[in-house]
């Protein structure tokens, strides 16, 4: 009778294991094929121009690994005889589901920004 227990559960836990494995199985071969829609957002923190990048989900997006955020600030250098002078900044490359994050210096105004991808 012991052993017929001991059988038993020995078997319920295999099933149970291959059930699992199969389950971590299928959710990363749905990550490898998920498709993410990006978007960037821009905002002023303590007068700084502030540019956020984040990716959501979506069934007509395109698959992606990782994005971040592109910045493009015209800085304003001088005080006699001030001029611009355009500076490119990138966030760091993170995965779908974080957020990439870069501010502009002080005294400066927002020309552009973007999100770049790679698979």
């Amino acid at each position: 009778m012991i052993w017929g227990k001991k059988a038993a559960a020995g078997a319920l836990a295999a099933v149970l294991m291959a059930t699992g494995t199969g389950l971590v199985a299928a959710g990363t071969a749905e990550a490898a094929g998920a498709k993410y829609k990006c978007k960037a957002e821009v905002h002023l923190d303590l007068g700084r121009p502030k540019g956020t990048s984040s990716c959501k989900k979506s069934a007509s997006g395109k698959g992606i690994g990782k994005h971040r955020v592109k910045l493009v600030c015209d800085v304003v250098r001088g005080r006699g005889n001030p001029h611009d002078i355009s500076v490119t900044l990138f966030g760091p490359w993170v995965k779908p589901g974080k957020k990439s994050t870069v501010m502009c210096g002080f005294s400066s105004f927002t020309r552009s920004w973007s999100v770049e991808t790679k698979a």
